[in-house]
């Protein structure tokens, strides 16, 4: 074939996917498609909210979503306290971070109101929550976040919102297997000793050049390499979930990315659950002692999962048989007791909100747009939440 015959043949070529990309682009701008990212990498924690982003988020749930000049899903705070405001500090995971409801909608908004309107203590005064919340992270990377983030908007108090379902696993490298985060291993001289090996990785190193910082800012213009991300996320998370189940326990069916072995104690056969669980406490443990040192109230609020708190009683009946159990508050009950000697106040709603959904018959998890009962809470889940917490944010700020 003579040189301008291929030539031709190559530039053909090139037009057409040129323009079979531009109609691909086009097509999932009419649809709606949009997966934007709001994470890039974080050299503390693995990965935090990029500052200033913005978008829809319509993967669970619809919201529109921005992220403040600090990497915080939230409004812009002044860093100077103003007279006469009142600050609670929230630290956790996508549950708290929230990016499936509007903002208005999320728990620690709605608190603002009613910790205000039911607490004498408040009178006069303005309460705002501050949301520190990062989908995926661990008890490591909220405690990081709570030495290095937080301490300069002087909250007046700090609750951390312990996500059941996978907070246990995350904390510990064996079960959760994911090199991209940082964990704090117990020593036995009490100490926690960070492992910050994620910085060595191959992944997080490319993350931090020239060109993967070109591609984040063109990420959440291009909706083709919005669909490429999401699909790669998708595999990566069917790949850690069938990882932490060859770790797992019982038969019962659960929901993706969830456990089931923190429904009941960790027994001798597991012992990395119980490594997991040591050094969940001691995390809990050192974010008091954090907070003591700058003379501000701490506590942990346990949140629920899907299951949990599923309105149907039959349907909680045939999961705990299956697995063996004869309750589902087990890591709730657990923090408690632990917070309990360790000077920790605790919240536990998930027994309130099971009451609930079961006597209104109501899913306090899952949205139009997937299963219900399952995945975050949807806005009554949020609705409920602040409610079941107003009373006991109160008593922490009136201390």
């Amino acid at each position: 074939m003579p040189p301008a015959s291929r030539r031709a043949r190559f530039l053909a070529f090139l037009i057409s996917t040129c323009l079979a990309l531009l109609v691909a682009e086009v097509a999932l701008r009419i649809a709606g498609v949009s997966y934007p990212n709001f994470y890039g990498p974080d050299p503390r924690r693995g990965w935090s909210l990029l500052p200033g982003t913005e978008g829809w988020w319509t993967k669970e749930g619809r919201a529109w979503v921005h992220v403040n000049g600090d990497g915080m899903r939230d409004d812009e705070h002044p860093v100077a306290k103003p007279a006469g405001e009142v600050r609670i500090a929230w630290l956790g995971d996508s549950c708290t971070e929230s990016l499936q409801v509007p903002q208005e909608q999320t728990f620690w908004k709605l608190l603002e109101k009613e910790v205000a309107a039911r607490c004498p203590a408040m009178a006069g005064k303005k309460v705002t929550s501050l949301d520190f919340g990062v989908s995926g992270y661990g008890t490591a990377q909220e405690l990081l976040t709570l030495q290095d983030n937080v301490w300069k908007y002087q909250p007046d108090l700090v609750v951390l919102a312990f996500y059941t379902g996978n907070d246990v696993r995350n904390n510990w490298r064996p079960l959760e297997l994911d090199g991209a985060r940082p964990y704090f291993v117990p020593q036995p001289d009490g100490r926690l000793a960070l492992d910050a090996s994620f910085r060595e990785t191959s992944g997080y190193r490319l993350r931090r050049t020239a060109p993967a910082r070109v591609l984040y800012s063109l990420f959440n213009h291009v909706r083709l390499i919005q669909l490429a991300k999401q699909a790669k996320s998708a595999l990566d998370g069917w790949i850690g979930a069938w990882k932490a189940s060859t770790v797992e326990k019982g038969t019962a069916e659960h929901e993706l990315g969830l456990d089931n072995a923190v429904y009941a104690p960790p027994d001798a056969g597991h012992p990395e659950w119980q490594a997991a669980w040591t050094a969940t406490e001691a995390m809990l443990r050192a974010a008091r002692d954090e907070a003591a040192a700058h003379k501000t109230p701490f506590g942990v609020v346990s949140l629920t999962t899907g299951m949990q708190v599923d309105p149907d009683p039959a349907v909680r009946r045939e999961f705990m048989r299956k697995l063996g159990v004869k309750e589902l508050f087990y890591p709730d009950e657990r923090i408690a007791a632990f917070g309990q000697r360790e000077g920790i106040p605790v919240l536990a709603l998930a027994p309130e909100l099971q009451r609930i959904a079961e006597r209104d018959k109501v899913y306090f998890h899952g949205f139009p747009n997937t299963a219900p009962g399952e995945g975050h809470w949807n806005a009554r889940g949020h609705a409920a939440g602040a409610q079941a917490m107003a009373e006991w944010v109160c008593g922490r700020l009136s201390g």
